[in-house]
């Protein structure tokens, strides 16, 4: 399989994520921002869990696959040994990604959610609150690396079967 093709895939299971990602966020924002005073009921629970799950999916899919895969596309090799931040900062240099630091904001986002901090409420709803705007970068972040694999690859129009 090609790249071309192999990103087309991954885009395509970005794009199931991403789409229900963004319907959650706006499932979500009557009930935000969450407050410890008022209680979470099952259904906003769902919502939540819904977020956190396609978040990690979606940022788990673009940073193992289609943030590797523009590189190669591009025709910007990094050594085999380079860690993710050599990889982002790249991306970042040839305009595949706004912003490197963007990226690590996302995974601290998604790490402090992670923790559930049972004693203290307070803490415990800022967390879930930062996240909730961590989930919607990550939805912009989402389409603008999208925007610029449009821009600069021709792409199969659809996945390739196996």
């Amino acid at each position: 399989m090609s790249p071309e093709q192999s990103m087309q895939i991954y885009l395509t299971e970005c794009k199931i994520h991403a789409k229900v990602l963004n319907q959650s966020l706006v499932d979500i924002q009557k009930h935000l921002p969450l407050s410890a005073n008022i209680e979470i009921d099952k259904a906003t629970l769902r919502i939540l869990d819904q977020i956190a799950y396609r978040f990690a999916k979606l940022q788990y899919s673009m940073g193992e696959k289609v943030l590797s895969l523009i590189l190669v596309l591009a025709q910007e090799p990094l050594a085999a040994n380079a860690t993710f931040v050599e990889k982002l900062n790249r991306l970042e240099r040839i305009g595949a990604i706004p912003s490197a630091e963007e990226w690590k904001k996302l995974r601290v986002a998604r790490n402090a959610i992670a923790h559930e901090y049972p004693d203290d409420p307070e803490l415990r709803i800022s967390a879930i609150n930062r996240f909730m705007e961590g989930a919607s970068q990550m939805s912009v972040l989402y389409q603008a690396v999208h925007e610029y694999i449009d821009a600069h690859f021709l792409l199969p129009k659809k996945p390739h079967k196996i």
